[in-house]
């Protein structure tokens, strides 16, 4: 029993970082969203068979060029800020090649930091000597509420919600 709950949390935990929040997974799968809180889920193996479809699509590989912004925009996020300007004067390219060149591989610069900073945002969370304020900073947002808007965005819960469910 514990071990189909470790599992079901892991396969939580990675939708949520792939962008799927909780809500949209009820939606996507007809699971009640109440079963799929990350702490304490409770879920069938007939209901996580339905999440596996969808862990295999986000696992599938991303283009090149998408590959290589998303690790530009990782390592500008590590110093606190990614802007598409200097990504761009990294690839020796407008931001409007820039922009263009994603189009054609059916992806955004926006969506891409937007997965940067959700996938951060998580991990940051843990590390309980951050604050907030901390974490909002160094993932470029200018305000806490702002970061904090973006996160129940992403994972329908505040980040204090989140940081206080997931205690290790």
């Amino acid at each position: 029993m514990n071990s189909i709950r470790e599992l079901a949390e892991a396969m939580l935990r990675y939708l949520g970082s792939a962008g799927l929040s909780p809500a949209e997974l009820a939606q996507q799968t007809r699971i009640p969203a109440d079963r799929l809180d990350t702490c304490n889920p409770d879920l069938s193996p007939s209901q996580m068979a339905q999440l596996w479809p969808l862990i295999q699509s986000s696992m599938a590989c991303q283009p090149r060029f998408t590959m290589l912004v998303r690790a530009l925009i990782d390592r500008q996020l590590a110093n606190g800020r990614a802007r598409v300007a200097d990504i761009a004067d990294q690839l020796n390219m407008s931001r409007q090649t820039l922009y263009k060149r994603l189009k054609e591989e059916n992806q955004t610069f926006a969506a891409l930091l937007d997965q940067a900073r959700r996938e951060q945002a998580l991990v940051f969370l843990r590390d309980r000597r951050r604050t907030l304020t901390e974490v909002a900073h160094q993932l470029g947002f200018s305000e806490l509420s702002a970061f904090s808007r973006a996160f129940k965005r992403w994972m329908g819960q505040s980040p204090a919600h989140f940081r206080d469910s997931h205690r290790t």
